[in-house]
């Protein structure tokens, strides 16, 4: 085996290491939050995080799930597509609504009422 052809044998090796977690993602000048599909989330979410907030004002309290907010709040709860995933838990008096992305990375965008958006990732 010739010296050049070693390093083509790593990259499979480099590739499932990547997937891992064993090896650093590439950095790119979209950090986590930031960026078309990121945008598209949070345009995605601002509704129900308004419906919750109605909700709660209404009621006193955060619902358990998003379905309790169809259909007075909210026309339907949000569901997953190529782009987008969405998750939400109510937290004693408060709750967390995130969404979910790739490109670049793995990124979440969580939001709760006392700290509004935080967002994370690798990237």
């Amino acid at each position: 085996m010739k010296a050049a052809q070693i390093p083509y044998l790593l990259i499979p090796f480099a590739v499932i290491m990547l997937a891992c977690g064993a090896l650093p993602m590439i950095p790119t000048d979209e950090p986590p939050g930031v960026g078309e599909k990121a945008e598209k989330g949070y345009a995605a979410s601002e509704p129900v995080i308004a419906a919750l907030e109605e909700y709660q004002a209404d009621k006193a309290a955060y619902p358990e799930t998003l379905a309790e907010l169809v259909p007075d709040y909210l026309p339907a709860v949000p569901t997953k597509t190529d782009e987008l995933d969405f998750s939400y838990s109510k937290n004693g008096e408060s709750f967390s609504f995130s969404f979910h992305y790739r490109g670049p990375g793995l990124n979440t965008c969580t939001y709760t009422p006392e700290e509004k958006w935080n967002c994370s990732g690798a990237y």
